[in-house]
């Protein structure tokens, strides 16, 4: 096969890339979990399922420290990986960008799959989507990226700016109350029949109430994942500078991005944790506007004070132990977060131990820990036997339209 037009070899990998893949994964699993155990309605409305002191304590800590924060990491690695693709060595002048959009399109095929099969918070449909709008960018200025990351940030903000001051004329507000009066009687309806269907039903019904609650998740596209185009422009910057390919050149820029990530991420994230946990920040009001503001700019902030702190940490000599764990991980990135869908789903639904809805988040914090704790000897057992992971392997094949060599022969396979 063409080197240049085949898969990335172990040697030629960014390590720093595989450690950040890997730390976010984990930290998208927190998240996650909560929603793999809760009817969706009940996570983005005001009708939460979990209301004890215990439950909230736990929400407003994954809120504050993780919610909006890995995803927004996984995004920009996602750019970072997009801008490393296209500039991929091609001596043959073969189209990069019509294997790329194959590329798109077959991880567009595995989040169908995921959301019909195993779960609707599925967000591969989305990079896969909004991966062909990247695209677009290729050839822009780096000036270009960052303003029109800025432009996307606020894009939700202006949406519910909008929306308060709609709710400032007395008729508009009015039929405003009646449509959030019936979207509670919908979702509440929703909630009450996915915790019988994912319980007790068959897995055909099981999958129309996952397409139905997805419809949830699309009708708030302009609101949530509008960001992760955001991210995709901030990571092709990164790329371009080559900010992970040549650290100590870089340092002084990652203890600044450290130091400020957290002056600006912490109070950012405590509001919005308090704000989600103590406030309605669903509808179209002043609290959930400035939860909005702050978070569209703070969680950023807060994942590259976390992405820098571990840079310096590993730059120092500190978790030798840890980033080759987190590596492994992060270099089987697809299979580990479609296992967390796949293990999930036989905690949760009628047909393995039925948790659906019982297990509250306090208490699902276990099940994270055991199911990353885990992932980390699989990843790195199976990496010592194979090239790439299985979910890896099967995107690559259909991608290349050539089933790629599995087995490892040497240690630079």
């Amino acid at each position: 096969m063409n080197k240049s037009l085949s898969p990335t070899l172990s040697q030629d990998r960014i390590a720093t890339l595989d450690i950040l893949r890997g730390f976010a994964i984990f930290g998208i699993l927190i998240v996650n979990m909560m929603w793999f155990n809760s009817p969706l309605p009940s996570l983005i409305s005001d009708n939460s399922i979990w209301t004890s002191p215990a439950d909230q304590a736990t929400k407003f800590m994954i809120t504050f420290l993780f919610e909006g924060k890995f995803y927004v990491l996984f995004s920009m690695l996602f750019g970072y990986g997009f801008w490393l693709f296209l500039n991929k060595p091609n001596p043959e002048g073969k189209s990069i960008l019509r294997l790329y959009a194959m590329r798109l399109f077959i991880l567009l095929l595995f989040g169908i799959a995921h959301v019909l099969l195993l779960w609707p918070g599925d967000i591969l449909i989305f990079y896969a989507l909004l991966g062909f709008v990247l695209m677009l960018f290729r050839k822009v200025k780096d000036r270009t990226l960052i303003v029109w990351a800025i432009i996307l940030i606020m894009v939700p903000v202006a949406l519910i700016g909008l929306g308060v001051l709609v709710t400032l004329i007395p008729e508009a507000q009015m039929a405003m109350e009646q449509a959030m009066v019936e979207q509670d009687r919908i979702f509440n309806n929703m909630i009450n029949k996915a915790l019988i269907v994912y319980r007790e039903g068959t897995f055909g019904e099981m999958m129309m109430m996952r397409l139905r609650e997805y419809s949830l998740v699309v009708n708030g596209f302009l609101f949530f994942h509008v960001n992760i185009l955001a991210m995709f422009l901030i990571g092709q910057y990164a790329a371009r500078k080559g900010y992970l390919k040549n650290i100590p050149e870089h340092l002084p820029l990652f203890r600044k991005l450290c130091l400020w990530g957290f002056i600006i991420g912490i109070p950012a994230a405590l509001f919005g944790a308090y704000a989600t946990v103590f406030h309605d920040i669903y509808g179209a009001n002043p609290v959930a506007l400035l939860a909005l503001f702050l978070g569209s700019f703070g969680s950023p902030a807060l994942s590259l004070a976390y992405v820098s702190g571990i840079i310096l940490l590993i730059h120092n000599g500190y978790l030798a132990r840890l980033k080759v764990w987190l590596a492994a991980v992060g270099r089987m990135a697809l299979t580990n977060y479609l296992l967390h869908s796949i293990i999930a789903s036989f905690l949760f639904y009628g047909y393995g131990f039925g948790w659906y809805g019982q297990m509250p988040p306090w208490l699902g914090l276990i099940p994270v820990f055991v199911i990353f704790g885990l992932q980390i000897p699989f990843s790195i057992y199976w990496l010592k036997h194979f090239r790439f992971g299985p979910f890896e392997w099967l995107w690559r094949s259909l991608t290349y339209l050539k089933w790629q060599p599995m087995k490892r022969l040497t240690i630079d396979d």
